[in-house]
């Protein structure tokens, strides 16, 4: 009988686990106020580095206003920003180290389209605005859970 009730403890402990569960977030209604469960989040991270083409760095200034005007005016409910550094190879093959700056994005499903589309936006503005041969970009392709 003890044997049988521990089995059944881990069987049930396996079950939990290892359940296929959704991951939904909850998060605070701006507007309302209110809780409520939310679809399924998902999390982009786009990798900018400082380093400019025949020298120079993008200034802390200049990367603030490229917040303001360009982040902020397509994600204003909100983001983070993670200070980096990084090395990968160019496309003349030198190695190349520079500060980076890593955005990060949470969404809903819901999002996902309009999200890619603002993304793809960023990532030519800046390459364009300080000479950037490209901005890593890196999607996760499960949600994750968030509450706010």
């Amino acid at each position: 009988m003890k044997r049988q009730k521990i089995f059944i403890i881990c069987l049930l402990s396996f079950a939990v686990l290892f359940s296929n569960q959704p991951a939904f977030a909850s998060y605070s209604n701006f507007q309302t106020s209110e809780n409520f469960l939310a679809d399924k989040f998902y999390r982009t991270e786009l990798y900018f580095g400082t380093d400019k083409k025949g020298g120079g760095k993008v200034s802390d200034d200049d990367w603030n206003k490229f917040l303001e005007t360009e982040v902020t005016a397509r994600f204003p409910d909100g983001f983070t920003v993670l200070e980096g550094f990084g090395q990968y190879k160019d496309s003349s093959g030198k190695i190349v180290r520079e500060a980076s700056k890593v955005l990060i994005l949470f969404y809903p499903k819901t999002a996902r389209k309009a999200v890619n589309q603002k993304v793809e936006e960023l990532r030519a503005a800046y390459k364009k605005q300080f000479q950037q041969e490209s901005v890593l970009r890196l999607d996760f392709t499960k949600s994750v859970e968030v509450s706010f």
